[in-house]
């Protein structure tokens, strides 16, 4: 009999436990800025690939939290791999406009100096960007960006 009284007590109490996360939001769905999926491309200017291209997608949707902005640096060949919460974990689902700079870096005098951006500055602002990309749920193979 005592052991019966001690499950039932446990089972309330483990039912006010839930119910308390649930209160609370513990239990509550991801934000869809919050579920990332896979994404990479390429940066091309003037027909050739360009690497240490920054790149960073500003989500046209004005409810997702500024914190939210995928980045990435185009390497060899000018590929990327998108990265929002960690180096490369990919890009919430949407629509981004995509800021792109690329400051060369040369040691001067025991110093390392940034070059000024030696991309067209339209890139370099999200007021005239024209480069728009799209993030899909499931693995994302991006069109090349091409600049001109």
């Amino acid at each position: 009999m005592n052991m019966t009284i001690r499950t039932t007590r446990d089972q309330v109490i483990g039912l006010y436990f839930v119910a308390f996360l649930s209160f609370t939001g513990c239990l509550s769905s991801p934000k869809p800025w919050e579920i990332t999926h896979p994404a990479s491309g390429t940066v091309e200017l003037k027909g050739k690939p360009i690497e240490n291209v920054e790149l960073t997608l500003f989500p046209v949707d004005a409810s997702v939290p500024e914190s939210v902005r995928p980045r990435a640096k185009s390497t060899t060949g000018g590929k990327f791999v998108l990265g929002t919460y960690s180096l490369s974990d990919g890009a919430p689902v949407g629509k981004y406009k995509v800021t792109l700079v690329r400051n060369d870096v040369s040691v001067s005098k025991d110093t390392i100096v940034a070059k000024p951006n030696d991309l067209p500055p339209k890139y370099s602002s999200v007021s005239t960007t024209d480069i728009v990309v799209e993030i899909a749920e499931g693995n994302n193979e991006l069109p090349a960006i091409v600049l001109k």
